[in-house]
């Protein structure tokens, strides 16, 4: 190709590096945890990670690991049709060449030209699948799967080409036919100067010598690409291959077209001398419409295009079974209240039902497509009040029971956003936002220390973000000897004196921390529990 591709190709390399590794040394490695906190592994060991405010989802190690085996043999399941497809395309371009030049009807000509396209069409889509199914690597963190995009395109382009060529040509043939007198010229002579341009002075003439081959090979063509279709279809809806579903949908138009030209060798057959070119436009019209269609898909996928809202209506569905997501229906009667299941419908009398107009869970849900693989954004609600590790929990379960049930989905971020009744007022632009949190616990400590020094320590203080409103939990210790309604009075006024003291605060939640204290978030104490210490 004029260059050392070999050297530059990634994709290339990348699949020497995963052919180089062992097993063993392969499964080690993409076991390993991901998490930065708990592990001093050197960074360069690690799959990058995308962080959501704290929240993390990698689905370099939890999904890709457990579909190696499956994503293998798919991939085989998928290069082996591919390459029956190229065998099948280059066998049906031999015969139908072979039995355009003995025949010498346009429309099998065109065809044949046709299937010699498919040849490097075939090629192309084998390259660009084998090619998009090449593990990620650090050159391409997001897989290859747009390999296949740009194979679609490549293969656009030259079916626009090759209908253009096959029309050019059927046109010639025709005005030949329309500025020629009916009685002085036949069929033949018609068709004589162009085959003498095409074929260095070999004469084919339309009234074919072998009119039962030329109909032998069109029905051979149509039976081979219309099985070809069923069997790349069947596997590309498996797979969830864009590039595949387009070549079955290739094959189908081969088919056709086969069906177009055995038309016109009927009507050659028959007398009818405009039959036969007129074949060969309709087969460029079925090949520019099979471009323009496969164009338009490839583009669509290359520039991040949305997937349908149907495709992405059966995700949130799964999203919003999955335990822990929280759904906040509100009624049209400005009823709200919050669910812990998929769908709720009020009745009210037996008679009335409230329709839902609002119904969360999960917003913000988009995809996009790379080739054969998905990828998914979504923002999930959770409760309010839950932990950091709960809801990393509950974004864990999701992306498990996504995965499950939609394997056709490579990887899913998910950013975890707390359920709210109602939207929390929109902030100005250079507005600051809320406390810093160690502000608030300025404030606490001082009014604390001032106040109720003698009383009670503050342990640990947790804020809440709801509805725009800062609430604030406050763990404090208190001496052993006070009684239970003496520690009730105290907490219930350090409260109002920190509501009093502190605008933004909301509420205030001041609980006595009667047992063992949890251990404060420091490096050193997570990584000792992490070893068991």
């Amino acid at each position: 190709m004029g260059f050392r591709f070999r050297s530059l190709n990634p994709v290339f390399r990348s699949y020497l590096h995963r052919n180089a590794l062992r097993p063993s040394a392969s499964t080690t490695f993409l076991n390993r945890p991901s998490s930065v906190c708990l592990l001093p592994d050197p960074p360069q060991s690690k799959i990058p990670i995308r962080w959501h405010l704290g929240h993390s989802h990698s689905d370099a190690h939890h999904h890709h690991v457990g579909h190696t085996s499956d994503a293998s043999a798919a991939g085989q399941e998928g290069d082996k049709i591919f390459r029956l497809g190229l065998a099948a395309d280059i066998g049906l371009s031999l015969g139908k060449a072979f039995t355009g030049y003995l025949t010498g009807s346009t429309a099998i000509i065109a065809d044949a030209a046709h299937s010699i396209s498919d040849v490097v069409l075939s090629g192309v889509a084998l390259w660009s699948f084998r090619a998009g199914m090449a593990p990620r690597d650090r050159e391409h963190p997001y897989g290859h799967g747009k390999f296949e995009s740009l194979g679609a395109l490549g293969i656009s382009s030259m079916l626009l080409v090759t209908a253009g060529g096959i029309a050019w040509h059927a046109f010639d043939v025709l005005h030949v036919l329309v500025s020629a007198a009916p009685v002085a010229i036949d069929h033949s002579s018609t068709i004589e100067g162009l085959h003498n341009n095409a074929h260095g002075g070999h004469h084919h003439g339309i009234d074919m010598e072998h009119p039962f081959l030329a109909l032998s090979m069109a029905a051979v063509s149509i039976s081979v690409k219309e099985g070809l279709y069923w069997r790349t279809k069947r596997i590309g809806e498996k797979l969830g291959s864009g590039l595949m579903k387009a070549n079955a949908w290739h094959h189908r138009a081969d088919a056709i077209s086969s069906v177009v030209a055995l038309i016109g060798v009927g009507g050659t057959l028959l007398g009818i001398k405009f039959l036969d070119p007129v074949a060969g436009l309709f087969v460029s019209g079925m090949i520019l419409k099979a471009g323009l269609q496969t164009g338009y898909q490839s583009i669509l996928e290359l520039v991040d295009a949305a997937l349908p809202a149907e495709h992405l209506e059966h995700t949130r569905r799964t999203i919003l079974q999955v335990p822990g997501v929280t759904i906040l229906a509100m009624g049209s009667l400005t009823l709200a209240r919050e669910l812990g299941i998929t769908f709720v419908v009020f009745y009210l009398l037996g008679i009335l039902s409230i329709i839902l107009d609002f119904l969360q869970g999960c917003h913000r849900l988009r995809g996009r497509r790379a080739g054969s693989y998905l990828f998914l954004d979504v923002h999930i609600e959770v409760d309010p009040f839950c932990s950091v590790s709960a809801a990393h929990g509950i974004g864990e379960s999701v992306r498990k029971e996504i995965h499950t049930s939609h394997p056709e989905i490579a990887e899913v971020f998910i950013h975890i956003d707390p359920a709210f009744l109602e939207s929390p007022p929109k902030m100005q632009k250079g507005q600051s936002t809320y406390l810093e949190d160690k502000d608030v616990e300025a404030i606490i400590n001082s009014i604390l220390l001032s106040k109720f020094n003698e009383n009670m320590k503050v342990e640990r203080v947790t804020r809440h973000l709801i509805n725009g409103k800062i609430l604030l939990e406050i763990e404090v210790d208190m001496p052993a000897n006070i009684l239970i309604r003496d520690a009730k009075v105290v907490a219930e006024e350090a409260e109002r004196e920190i509501l009093k003291e502190t605008s933004d605060v909301s509420r205030v939640s001041m609980q006595l921390r009667l047992g063992t204290p949890m251990p404060k978030f420091t490096t050193g104490k997570v990584n000792a529990i992490y070893r068991g210490a």
